[in-house]
Formats: C-alpha cells, structure tokens, sequence
C-alpha cells in the first residue's frame, strides 16, 4: 500500500511538474473579417506561419462610444460547434486608455509592439497595422482549457441589438490551445 502511494505522489508530482515547465502554446488557424465602409476605406486580416497581419484605412476617427462585443468560444472534441464561454461588451477608448489592466488590454499592449495602433482616442483617420504579431503563452489565462477557441469580436456604435446600434467591423479568428 506505501509503494502504491509512493508512486501516486510521483506521478502527480511528475504531471504537475510537465505542466509546469510546458509552455502554452496558441496557434492561430484562419481569420476572417467585414467591415462597413461608412467607418473603413479598407480592413484586411491575414495569418501566415502563425503570424496575425492587419491593414486598415479609416475613413472617419474612432471615437468615445466606439464598443465591442468580444466573444470568446470553445469547441470540444467531437463537437460540430462552438459554445460561447466569455462574452464581454467594452467600451474600446476606455478599455485601452484606462488605469484598469485587463486580459484584452493585456493584448493590446502586446500588439502595440508590432503595430501603430494609438492608445487615445480619437484615432484620427489614417492607415493602421498589425505587423507578424505572435501571441505568447502569457497571454492565455489558466481557466482556459486546451482546445479549438473562436474569437468573434463585433465593434460597433450605439447600444447593441438596438435601433440605435451600428457595426463597424466583425473580426473571427480561429485557434488551438495547447500545453
């Protein structure tokens, strides 16, 4: 009985330890957006050898108000769907310029790196890009499991799913977690 959970504990211990030590990856598989070209003269969303690219033209500034529903889903093994896990409505000017650290600004913050995209709005009209923008293992929170995700990010003005509500773009990015 000892020797039994002896070897118990090690093979946790070694487990925890492979966990530990193993970096996340995410592995970007296909993206897609639209835009409305009341907003943008031209929006376009590469991935190549795991690397995100955008190009964008806007045609009016971004400005207070300028929101986006962020949906982030899961589909489990032998699933033909994804099923929503995290959905957020922000207001995006002040997500990105706020005090307050989140997951998303976590993000953007990265992505700044490899882009011109601006912290303050307004963003004045203009061009903007993203770069070969990789997302690193630190920037996935724990609670997420392994497996195929979908973001679907919808920004818009005016009040979501009201008359008042008016889309600018839609971006989906698919990807695969993995330890």
């Amino acid at each position: 009985m000892w020797k039994l959970l002896v070897c118990s504990v090690l093979v946790r211990l070694a487990c925890h330890v492979d966990l530990v030590a193993g970096e996340r990856g995410v592995e970007f598989l296909t993206g897609n957006c639209s835009y409305s070209p009341k907003y943008f003269k031209n929006f376009s969303l590469t991935i190549v050898d795991n690397l995100l690219n955008m190009d964008m033209d806007l045609n009016r500034p971004i400005q207070r108000g300028f929101k986006a529903d962020i949906d982030i889903q899961l589909r489990l093994a032998n699933a033909k769907n994804f099923q929503s896990m995290f959905n957020q409505k922000s207001d995006v000017c002040a997500l990105t310029s706020g005090v307050k650290n989140s997951l998303f600004k976590t993000w953007f913050k990265d992505m700044t790196k490899d882009s011109n995209f601006m912290y303050n709005c307004p963003v004045e009209v203009g061009h903007y890009y993203l770069r070969n923008w990789r997302m690193g293992s630190s920037m996935t929170h724990k609670f997420l499991i392994p497996g195929e995700y979908r973001a679907k990010v919808n920004f818009f003005y005016g009040k979501y799913a009201t008359k008042s509500y008016e889309e600018a773009l839609t971006l989906t990015i698919d990807a695969i977690l993995s330890n």
